[in-house]
Order: structure tokens, then sequence, then C-alpha cells
């Protein structure tokens, strides 16, 4: 198991698509904080003309994380005023999913590279349990996930620096289990785009697939159950706040002991029952 493990993270330290994603990923956070910046002095100014009304201001800094738009939308949770800290720009690029689009589509395209090739069939004949090679992949990918996101979160203090001419981290006490959280459910976001491409074993349908999750185009199949829950009787359910992705929408800047163990779990299912089916699958299936 272990031969193996070291084989996949070697093979994904020599793929260069990651290094390209990395690249891209890195002038993408660069240019939202440029974005973000012009959002924040408009808010600002507005804010300056009318912070006499108080429900106005209070109408500027509140965010609804209950209402579920379809696409990317990535939103400073700083209020006027105040300086934007490399947490304000993270929390918003991570609730808008922004960092998951680019893990899972590395996650894809990693778990899709050698499933036709001559390469996994001599592997896969060499073991006896081939389900071992999706944990294998799967703990190459928790590498690249944990490396991913420590990296940007670097890199984000440089970005504001440029963009907002200072760096404040903000308060640790709110960065760490907020940063930890999210981390895990974007690696069972992850995992869930693995199993995805793993299951239909085509390379863009499955990217397809993977980058409508993170567009929230699932959000009309989640409205559709909710509907129909609440006509059951079981008012006020909302399967949104079940799912891995409406967690990492919905968890807080100052995230509370239940709010990280919630999501926390939602997060460990996905992981278990992510791992065991594409395993099974894989296992089973002829290669």
């Amino acid at each position: 198991m272990l031969n193996m493990i070291k084989m996949d993270v070697y093979r994904m330290f020599r793929t260069k698509s990651m290094y390209v994603i990395w690249i891209i990923l890195l002038a993408s956070a660069l240019l939202t904080s440029f974005l973000s910046k012009i959002d924040y002095d408009a808010v600002n100014k507005e804010w300056e003309q009318q912070q006499a009304d108080d429900s106005n201001k209070e109408q500027l800094s509140q965010q609804n994380t209950d209402n579920v738009n379809i696409g990317m939308s990535v939103e400073l949770p700083t209020e006027p005023g105040k300086k934007v800290t490399v947490m304000d720009v993270f929390f918003s690029n991570a609730q808008g999913k922004f960092y998951a689009l680019f893990l899972v589509i590395f996650a894809v395209m990693f778990a899709t590279a050698d499933i036709k090739s001559g390469y996994i069939k001599n592997i896969g004949g060499q073991v006896s349990q081939r389900g071992m090679l999706i944990v294998s992949r799967a703990v190459a990918l928790a590498l690249f996930t944990a490396i991913t996101f420590a990296g940007i979160f670097v890199f984000q203090a440089a970005a504001n620096m440029l963009a907002f001419k200072c760096v404040m981290w903000g308060n640790w006490k709110e960065i760490i289990p907020y940063f930890l959280t999210e981390l895990t459910l974007h690696y069972a976001f992850v995992l869930i785009c693995m199993a995805i491409a793993v299951i239909i074993k085509n390379n863009v349908i499955s990217m397809t697939l993977s980058v409508c999750l993170t567009m929230n185009i699932m959000s009309i199949v989640y409205a559709f159950i909710d509907y129909v829950v609440n006509r059951s009787g079981l008012h006020n359910f909302n399967v949104y706040r079940y799912t891995v992705t409406g967690r990492m929408a919905m968890l807080p800047m100052n995230a509370g002991r239940e709010d990280v163990v919630s999501s926390m779990c939602v997060a460990a299912i996905f992981i278990i029952i992510m791992l065991s089916l594409s395993s099974y699958i894989f296992q089973k299936r002829d290669i």
C-alpha cells in the first residue's frame, strides 16, 4: 500500500497539468483581489454617502447564505470602513467555490489520466485488491488539496498587498477552525468528483459534471427535493445543508463548534461513501 501511495504521489508531482493549474489559480486569485478592490471601493463610497442611515449600513454588510444562486459568486464580507484582511478574501473565495473549481479540474484529470492506459492494467494485475489503487490516489489528492489550500492562503497575503496596499491576516481564532473545516469539505468534494470520473470513465463528461457542481447547478434538484419533502409534512427542510457544497457555502467565518462539527460530519460521511463506492467499482470493473 505504501509503495502505491509513493507511486501516485510521484506521478502527481511529475504531472505538468498540476503546475499549470497552480499558475492559473494564483493568477486568477490575484485578478479576483483587484476586482474585489473595485467592488469594495464602490461599497465604501456608497456607505460614506449614506452612513447616517443605520438600516442601509446593515444591509450593505449583511450576507444571506440561505439563498442559493446558480453560478459562482465571490463577495467580500468586510464591513464598509474596515480594512480587508487575508481571511476576508480567502473566505469569500472558499465560500464561492472558487478554489474548488481548480481542485476538481485537477482531480478529474488525475483520476482519468491512466484509466485506459497500459500502465493501470499492468499495476492492476500485480495487486490483489485493485480498490487500493483508488485509496492511494485519494491520498495523493489529499496532499494536493492541502498544499493548494496552504499555498493560496499564503499567496493571498501578497495579493492583498498589491490590491489593498496592506496585509492584515485576521483573527487566528477564526482562521484556524475555518481553514481546517473548509479544507476537509474541499477534499470531500474532490473525492466526489474523483468518484464521478472513476464511475463514468469519460474525461469530458466527468469534467463537465464536476464544474457544474461548483456552479450550483444541483440547486435546481435540491429545490425540487425540498419542495417534495415540505409538501409531505416536514417543514423547513433544506437538503442543501446536508451536502458538501452546501456546507462549503454556508460555513460562517466565525464558525462555532456546532458549525465545525456538523460540517466535518458531512465531509466525513461523503469521504467514506465516495472512497468505498469508487474502490468497489474499480475492484469489480474489468480493466
